[in-house]
């Protein structure tokens, strides 16, 4: 036992010491611990470490801060150390030489700064919402389950809550699942100033157990509770409750009801993510306030229409999400089998509402970023593309250093330095910048994760997630160590096959850098334009397919026009009470100055969800799974006048079409030709819903098409019906203004106050406002793979300058015998910005090759373009030519100016 404790304090020692003395002194111990006891031994043992430490310690200092001393007694003075004496005499070379030039070391350094921080930036954002896991417990074997409408393609659609329960008792495959409403709910929260707005989403009781997830403060809902109770956001929390830590017990009173708080979860919890909501739902917002328990039973079930008239658990409405997780050693494709054959067994027992309906299993992961990815792998793509840029630029800058440094190298060779000694010289100093670079690229990273997380849409998943953590910063490190080796290779490697003796010949002087410098410098320079041009037709690809999402007609006039939701005070508990609160609402919005006309529905384009319906038509009798879905809405006072819907045939609603008229609806054109292909829609009776009795409603105009879920989506066919038929609680609100509708918020909120203080309104947004963010995340790619390509652009013009700079100098004797022999200088223009196009030429046609292939991977970002767009690849290629002639013309124009007689006596 001593000896191995000896053993162990004597690695405290350097390994020279331990081989010197390491056996006398284990003698000597042996000698005298006989004689010690187990306290004196120990304490034996401690002075070794203690001196372990001083020794080693010693030694450091002694290589590093005295390298040309005498070796210590017992430090061998071998190829060992003659290695790290090289290595770091290489170290204080380089920062020698880089204090010499400050200029070339600063563009060395910061164009590895730029290259290396952005690439680490961007692979950051890519961790943070593409690799790292998910807020869950074992998130790997996390699913989501949809239905599948077969009969309409739609593979993920929402679970009706009767389905979820038989596919929640019936699985093999899950070791749990659970459901939530597939929207969040705006909810309204009674307080002595009046009610204000949160927003919630129901989920089963143990959907928190099963994510493995518990309360941060209080707890998570016990098995079976089904009302009552509430668990809130850390957000919430603290920007409602000033993060007052007694707030468990507390009691809120949310939509009339009250609930407790039982619980508020971690800052960290997240659920649903946004792609796991449906496309119904009553606002778009997806951040969740407050979590509250799904009931199957009772007044909440029936209040949530959990329950169909005959008391049973809804099965033909679809609002259900479910979330599970896989049995160990069950993959995805096996539990979907699983689910699809109870899928089946569900359709032979209830036929009616069941059939052509079959399960989709997603893992979480994908249904929670899915749909971001392919845009995050394009920013990746693309910023290792500049960085490879970067790296090439830094390549030609050190391969025209190590020109300049022709002499030294070649006297380094004539005294009797190797190849690789001169080879390990230059990678040390490209190594160094690069790590350099990389320090300075840590504050760019920075930055830049800071700019990309505030540029961001709201809708882009997981933003609030990416940090720098160690995966970015082993990321950085590695990007930094294979960046300095890259860029080195070449320079050292050409630099290393100096001829010694035609170096130190004075009448070498005319062709400084050789044949293969030259090749070298000249193939740096096409691959830099290749690559500018496959970044910069990738860019021009995203901004036409920007231009064309942008200039897409939405079908209604987005400009001065003010949008907002409200919760209608809760004691107008019949239609009556609602229509003649309508009635003073719209009549004083109407009477606010600078006001043009006021409607409103329950699903505003662009800014909400979608709500769907299926729809007989009367005198064509089909099964109820086979019932044909649409849009459904509600229009209200003056809506598709204060829009700017045109309409296409017969008539808008008007004030006679009340609660006690024939109920009418007014219907889209693609409504009309889906449905009544060939025939007059007008007159035309349809009845929502698959139930086979009940009134007929008369079509009684069309309206042109709107695209409400975004610019690029296909309209689809849309129903309204009048607000005086059935007025909603939760509208939203259009308002057509005069002037800038911003402007006009604060009143439209005071005038509600005025109303009723228990009015609140919110999502208070201008359509112009909505518009913009429907195209939010394309703009956010295109920001930034545009910045690419002006980077790439400007990359490439700054290596073509910098070449033909070199060229001309190293050329200025053969110049000065041209125009000793009368050559014009007009003659050497063309001369040198040709020599400067055919580089730039051969690169285009390399980058044009590259691109080709490449482009179809932007499918997935592009709109109204293919991606072989002609204009496209003909005006890059264009671009870049005239660039690189431009940046030749600097140097040219210097030729032309260059005296024959003071360039014949350089040599």
């Amino acid at each position: 036992m001593k000896s191995a404790l000896f053993s162990l304090a004597l690695l405290a020692y350097p390994r020279a010491f331990r081989r010197r003395f390491g056996d006398e002194m284990r003698d000597d111990f042996r000698r005298t611990s006989v004689t010690l006891g187990t306290l004196g031994t120990l304490g034996t043992l401690g002075t070794m470490v203690v001196n372990g430490v001083r020794e080693r310690w010693s030694a450091i200092v002694r290589w590093t801060m005295f390298p040309n001393a005498t070796p210590h007694l017992y430090e061998p003075t071998g190829r060992h150390f003659m290695f790290w004496d090289m290595f770091r005499a290489d170290i204080r070379h380089t920062l020698r030489l880089a204090v010499k030039t400050p200029v070339f070391t600063t563009l060395t350094v910061l164009a590895l700064a730029l290259g290396i921080g952005a690439t680490t930036a961007i692979f950051a954002v890519v961790n943070g919402v593409l690799l790292q896991s998910l807020p869950y417990r074992d998130d790997g074997r996390l699913v989501n389950l949809w239905s599948n409408n077969t009969s309409e393609n739609r593979p993920r659609n929402p679970l009706s809550p009767a389905n979820f329960l038989d596919y929640q008792k019936m699985n093999t495959t899950l070791d749990g699942l659970e459901g939530y409403f597939t929207f969040v709910t705006p909810t309204q929260m009674q307080t002595e100033a009046g009610s204000e707005i949160g927003y919630s989403v129901f989920v089963t009781s143990n959907l928190f157990n099963m994510l493995g997830r518990s309360a941060a403060l209080g707890r998570v809902f016990t098995m079976g509770e089904e009302s009552g109770v509430t668990v809130i956001s850390d957000g919430y929390w603290r920007r409602r409750f000033g993060a007052d830590p007694n707030i468990v017990g507390r009691t809120l009173t949310l939509n009339g009801i009250p609930w407790q708080i039982v619980g508020v979860m971690p800052p960290d919890f997240v659920f649903p993510y946004a792609g796991m909501l449906g496309p119904s739902g009553f606002t778009r917002v997806t951040g969740v306030d407050l979590w509250l328990p799904i009931a199957f039973s009772g007044p909440m079930a029936a209040n949530n229409r959990m329950l169909s008239q005959t008391g049973q658990i809804v099965r033909n409405v679809h609002w259900f999400g479910a979330i599970g997780r896989l049995k160990p050693g069950v993959s995805a494709p096996q539990a979907e089998a699983d689910l699809k054959t109870i899928a089946q067994q569900l359709e032979q027992s209830y036929p009616s509402t069941n059939k052509g309906w079959s399960a989709t299993v997603v893992p979480s992961i994908d249904q929670s970023v899915g749909a971001i990815r392919p845009a995050l792998l394009i920013l990746m793509a693309g910023i290792a593309f500049v960085l490879v840029m970067a790296s090439v630029n830094v390549a030609n800058l050190l391969l025209a250093r190590s020109i300049a440094r022709e002499k030294e190298l070649a006297t380094r060779a004539a005294l009797g330095a190797g190849r690789a000694r001169i080879v390990r010289q230059l990678l040390t100093e490209s190594v160094l910048f690069a790590i350099a670079g990389g320090l300075v690229g840590m504050i760019v990273m920075w930055w830049t994760v800071r700019g990309l997380i505030a540029l961001a849409p709201a809708d882009l998943p997981r933003m609030n997630e990416v940090a720098v953590n160690w995966r970015v910063l082993l990321a950085a490190g590695l990007t930094t160590m294979v960046t300095g080796i890259l860029v080195g290779v070449l320079p050292a490697l050409s630099s290393a096959s100096v001829n010694p003796q035609a170096s130190l010949q004075d009448a070498s002087r005319g062709t400084v850098g050789g044949a293969l410098r030259r090749r070298a410098r000249a193939g740096l320079v096409i691959a830099e334009v290749a690559l500018a041009v496959a970044i910069t037709t990738g860019a021009v690809l995203l901004l036409r397919s920007f231009v064309s999402v942008t200039n897409v007609n939405p079908g209604f006039e987005t400009s001065q026009l003010l949008t907002w939701q409200m919760n209608i005070p809760q004691h107008l508990t019949n239609a009556n009470d609602r229509l003649a609160f309508y009635r003073d609402f719209f009549a004083r919005m109407e009477a606010l100055p600078g006001v043009v006309s006021v409607g409103g529905t329950t699903r505003v384009p662009l800014g909400s969800t979608s709500v769907t319906t299926s729809v007989q038509i009367e005198g064509r009798p089909v099964p109820a799974a086979e019932l044909p879905e649409v849009q459904f809405r509600r229009a209200m006072h003056n809506y598709f006048e204060a829009m700017g819907i045109p309409i296409r045939r017969g008539r808008n609603f008007d004030p006679n079409d009340g609660p006690t008229a024939p109920p009418v609806a007014v219907i889209n054109e693609t409504m009309a030709r889906r449905l009544f292909p060939n025939q007059e829609p007008l007159g035309q009776h349809v009845r929502t819903g698959p139930a086979p009795t009940g009134t007929w409603t008369t079509i009684v105009g069309v309206i042109g098409d709107i695209r409400h879920g975004g610019l690029e989506e296909v309209p689809q066919p849309e129903m309204y019906i009048n607000y005086l038929q059935g007025p909603p609680v939760s509208p939203f609100i259009v308002l057509r203004t005069t002037g800038d509708p911003a402007l006009l918020a604060e009143t439209v909120r005071a005038e509600a106050r005025r109303i009723d203080k228990n009015l609140p309104l919110y999502d208070v947004r201008t359509m112009s406002t909505l518009r913009s963010e429907a195209v939010s995340t394309r703009r956010f790619v295109l920001l930034i793979v545009g910045a690419f390509g002006a980077l790439a652009l400007g990359l490439a013009a700054i290596g073509v300058y910098g070449v033909m700079s070199l060229i001309v100098s190293e050329r200025t004797r053969e110049v000065g015998v041209r125009l000793a022999l009368g050559a014009e200088p007009s003659q050497l223009l063309r001369m040198i910005v040709m020599q400067a196009a055919k580089l730039a030429g051969i690169g285009v046609v390399i980058g044009v090759i590259v691109a080709l292939p490449l482009a179809p991977l932007l499918d997935s970002q592009l709109y109204g373009i293919q991606s072989f767009d002609p204009m496209t690849f003909i005006s890059v290629p264009v671009v870049l030519l005239v660039i690189a002639a431009l940046a030749a013309l600097v140097p040219a124009r210097k030729a032309m100016r260059i005296d024959p007689l003071a360039a014949l006596r350089i040599d």
